[in-house]
């Protein structure tokens, strides 16, 4: 009878090692099916929602510099003036400050003055030059935003792209890294 009670006391003790061993089991596979979970929302945030920039140039020096990172929102349905939105332009990605909408009028005079609607800008800080590529006053387009780098002297923006049509906007800034010496 000791014997039947020594297996019996063994073949428990094997039982509860094995439903130990499958809790153990079960928490792992919990735990990366729940990691799996966290990728994919985030994949799927930074894909349709939010992106990631990484400022090329000094387009918008000082407010941005070349290496930043800028956190964008996809969803914006319409952009206003001041808004800094990345684009993108022949095959490049660039960062610019909107200055004009649809059906505004652009003028940039001899002296570098420029007047949305015969508004003077308040926001400039460098002086800005008429490019050849856009005849002034210029006429926004429908569907299209007129973008300006705040770095005017040196910046690749609407006067020498044009207008740049909604749909090749990237997303609208919310947020920067300053990215210095990496």
């Amino acid at each position: 009878m000791p014997r039947v009670t020594e297996q019996g006391g063994l073949a428990e003790g094997v039982i509860k090692a094995r439903w130990a061993k499958a809790r153990d089991r079960e928490g792992w596979l919990s735990l990366i099916g729940k990691v799996i979970v966290l990728l994919v929302a985030l994949w799927l945030l930074f894909s349709f929602v939010f992106c990631l920039h990484r400022v090329r140039g000094n387009d918008m020096y000082p407010a941005m510099q070349d290496g930043d990172l800028v956190l964008t929102w996809r969803l914006q349905g319409s952009y206003n003036q001041n808004d800094v939105v990345v684009y993108r332009s022949r095959g490049k990605e660039l960062v610019g400050r909107v200055l004009a909408k649809e059906g505004d009028v652009v003028d940039l005079t001899d002296d570098g003055q420029v007047t949305v609607n015969g508004t003077p800008e308040s926001n400039e800080i460098y002086q800005t030059k008429a490019e050849k590529a856009v005849k002034f006053p210029y006429l926004v387009p429908k569907g299209k935003i007129f973008v300006l780098g705040d770095f005017r002297t040196q910046a690749t923006d609407s006067r020498k792209l044009g207008a740049i049509p909604t749909s090749d906007v990237e997303g609208v800034t919310i947020g920067l890294l300053r990215r210095r010496k990496f």
